[in-house]
């Protein structure tokens, strides 16, 4: 009897199995083809990861760069109009002649599109608080540094995004970085940056 039951039990689940199978390829089926292009289209992308690179605007005493990666998430509930405000988190590289030091960042963030909300083209801007592992940079011989006072800076950048596809981009923008007077040191790096990201 036992093993009757349990010939029972596995029948029916099996029958509910195909019977739902069936049922989904038979929606499935009724629904039309959609390329993938027209698919991300119609998804909402509200988040960003992008890779930034950036060197001085003008010559430093040292070879300046930096390398940067970071994750966007849009806050649609805050916007105002056509501008979006996101809030952005950050990890970037800054090197400074024979140093090596990391950079850590979060602020707002915000995007304008230039003609409706399907525009390919935005402008840009952001304002960051940082803390630097590093605040002090040398040449290999050790003649020339660059100090920037201490480990809290801040940034505020502008600039424009042009959208490739619906989840890719690239974008420039110019941004300031200083120490707002809290150290003894206090010299400004103002660098261009170019970004290659993704929607998701």
């Amino acid at each position: 009897m036992r093993v009757m039951s349990v010939i029972a039990v596995i029948a029916s689940l099996l029958v509910g199995t195909i019977a739902t199978t069936s049922s989904a390829s038979a929606y499935e089926a009724k629904l039309p083809n959609m390329p993938i292009k027209r698919y991300l289209n119609n998804m909402y992308l509200d988040h960003t990861l992008g890779f930034r690179i950036g060197t001085p605007t003008t010559q430093q005493n040292i070879v300046i760069d930096s390398k940067e990666v970071y994750v966007q998430k849009e806050l649609s509930m805050l916007s105002v109009g056509l501008m979006m405000p996101s809030i952005e988190v950050a990890i970037a590289q800054l090197n400074g002649g024979v140093d090596h030091g990391y950079n850590y960042s979060i602020g707002p963030s915000y995007s304008i599109p230039l003609t409706g909300f399907a525009s390919r083209l935005r402008l840009t801007a952001h304002t960051k608080v940082h803390w630097l592992t590093k605040h002090e940079f040398s040449n290999e011989d050790g003649s020339s540094t660059k100090r920037y006072g201490g480990p809290v800076q801040f940034t505020y950048a502008v600039g424009g995004k042009y959208q490739i596809e619906k989840n890719t981009y690239v974008e420039y923008n110019w941004q300031h970085m200083s120490n707002g007077d809290r150290y003894d040191y206090n010299p400004a790096l103002e660098t261009h940056n170019l970004t290659v990201g993704v929607n998701f």
